[in-house]
């Protein structure tokens, strides 16, 4: 009975000889460590063992932060107070982590544990407006070049306030140095759309192509306006021109073929020589199978149309009116249809011909229904071009 009880007991003792707070510890896990240690504290069931855990994954971490923080401080470099704050904050959320437990102490001695801490109450406010007027020097710097026409420095100059006012909300200054940024970092664009095709196309086909590219287009810094605004500031024009549209006539390719086949017709018996019925073993009549060919003529039917538009994207710089690019679109939507039909025997049918019997040739399209097809193909490919370019548009 003895030996029965002994595996339960020695997994207790196993179990009690590495406490979570080691456990973690050991794998490198400190603020989990130093969490488990915390927990035991508050149930009031912490050992000695457990709280030198809290004090050395504490201390581990601090210290590997502080020693990172202090490198920063001693830095030459004007960008190291932005660098700074991350490291800072985590510092600080860990000693407000831990400072509702203070003093803690080890609880057999009573001697309190020493946690390297880190005085932080006035440096990250100061690290925060100094990397607040080290990002407003920034964003000033790509002002300058913005104001001469630069939208990149533009945009630059706007993240850097951005990032200022983030540092140091409700800055008035900044802002108003932001608002100018903004101002300066749109790109304007004219859309035109021109059926130099003069075809039919569907009805608010014109409104569905431009939006299309504008939303294919869409970015923060692109305003993209219709035709029909005078736009005397706008940088750039992109036209896209329907320059053809075709659809086919109605075509057909029939086919003809004769399949044969030898299928079962009867039987007659097999008869001696002297013309009487022969007997099999059993005493049973002999019957000889017969054989007949059948014919059947088989009908392929192939139906198609076709409906294409052809057309360019041309992007030209209003300010040099250099053309940047001419984009070749094009689309095209196919109808086909296929039907397999026989007259004759069925038996005379190929397998393979058996499963592609269909139907009569079936109605073809419209004009107006294919061309609606391929249209919507061609503005779906403005679509993958204007995505595919859309650096160019910036």
């Amino acid at each position: 009975m003895k030996a029965y009880y002994t595996f339960p007991i020695l997994l207790i003792l196993l179990m009690g000889a590495c406490r979570s707070p080691q456990r973690f510890y050991e794998k490198g896990k400190y603020a989990k460590a130093v969490d488990e240690a915390l927990a035991l504290v508050r149930k009031g069931k912490a050992e000695d063992s457990d709280i030198r855990t809290l004090e050395l994954a504490f201390n581990q971490m601090n210290t590997k932060d502080i020693s990172e923080l202090e490198k920063l401080l001693n830095s030459p470099s004007p960008d190291r107070w932005e660098s700074m704050l991350p490291v800072a904050n985590r510092i600080d959320e860990r000693q407000e982590w831990i400072k509702p437990y203070m003093p803690i102490k080890m609880p057999r001695s009573g001697v309190p544990v020493t946690l390297r801490l880190y005085p932080l109450r006035d440096l990250i406010p100061q690290a925060q407006i100094k990397a607040a007027e080290r990002r407003v020097v920034l964003g000033e710097q790509a002002l300058d070049k913005a104001e001469q026409g630069d939208k990149q420095a533009a945009r630059e100059a706007y993240n850097h306030f951005s990032k200022s006012l983030s540092f140091r909300p409700g800055d008035a200054p900044t802002r108003k140095l932001q608002d100018r940024a903004e101002v300066l970092s749109y790109s304007y664009m004219r859309l035109q759309v021109d059926n130099a095709a003069r075809a039919f196309l569907p009805g608010g086909y014109r409104v569905q192509l431009e939006e299309t590219f504008m939303s294919s287009v869409d970015h923060r810094w692109l305003r993209i306006l219709p035709d029909n605004d005078p736009c005397k500031d706008c940088d750039l024009e992109t036209i896209i021109v329907v320059m053809d549209v075709d659809v086919s006539p109605d075509g057909v390719e029939e086919r003809k073929r004769r399949e044969r086949n030898s299928v079962e017709d009867g039987f007659r018996y097999a008869l001696d020589k002297n013309g009487n019925v022969m007997k099999d073993t059993s005493g049973n009549d002999i019957k000889i199978t017969v054989y007949k060919e059948v014919w059947a003529d088989v009908f392929e039917t192939r139906q198609f149309k076709a409906a294409r538009l052809e057309g360019m994207m041309e992007v030209r710089d209003l300010r040099t009116g250099k053309v940047l690019r001419r984009i070749p679109v094009a689309a095209e939507t196919q109808f086909r249809a296929e039907s397999v039909w026989f007259q004759g025997d069925k038996r005379a049918l190929d397998p393979k011909t058996v499963k592609q019997l269909k139907n009569h040739p079936v109605p073809y399209p419209d004009e107006q229904a294919i061309l609606t097809d391929a249209a919507d193909l061609f503005r779906q490919e403005i679509g993958r071009l204007a995505r595919e370019h859309r650096k160019l548009f910036l």
